[in-house]
């Protein structure tokens, strides 16, 4: 396991954690009136973690191609921003989501940290796209970007639910 995918795999369990205990149990986002903002957001983040989690636990990206995995995280980086806004906007956060918001945001960081200083020796290399070995922690990214797409659809699905229901109510 690299640290790469040692940093997205915690990163896929404090996103989880964040997901269930606080936008699940703790707020109800997917049925809160006025999230609607919110959950397309969360939307978007979990549909870009759904792909970059399988993309840098199963495969190595050379040459130009190594520009996916790093588009996927500045797309990320511009969702959290605007995110933290909507939030900061729309609701109080309650404790536990404002520490592992934090945590996130540092392991983002860490991400990025690893991505950038990987980047340019794979530019260096012949364009193309090979399959990493085989090994568990490939496997679990493989199966948190599914979630992650499963959630995408979920919380795009709520999203607009709760547009829908604010356009008759106003």
């Amino acid at each position: 396991m690299t640290a790469l995918q040692a940093a997205l795999l915690l990163h896929g369990l404090l996103g989880g954690a964040d997901v269930i205990l606080n936008h699940e149990l703790l707020v109800r986002l997917p049925s809160r009136p006025g999230a609607a903002a919110e959950q397309r957001l969360h939307s978007a983040r979990e549909a870009i973690f759904g792909l970059l989690f399988p993309s840098l636990g199963l495969l190595s990206w050379h040459g130009w191609l190594a520009c996916w995995p790093v588009a996927l995280l500045l797309a990320e980086i511009l969702v959290s921003l605007r995110d933290t806004v909507v939030e900061g906007d729309t609701r109080r956060l309650p404790v536990p989501e404002r520490i592992l918001h934090v945590l996130l945001f540092i392991n983002l960081g860490v991400i990025a940290d690893l991505l950038l200083q990987a980047l340019p020796g794979w530019l260096a290399l012949s364009t193309a796209m090979q399959a990493l070995p085989p090994g568990a922690a490939g496997q679990c990214l493989a199966a948190m970007g599914a979630i992650s797409l499963a959630w995408c659809v979920r919380d795009g699905l709520s999203a607009r639910r709760l547009r829908l229901r604010a356009g008759k109510h106003a």
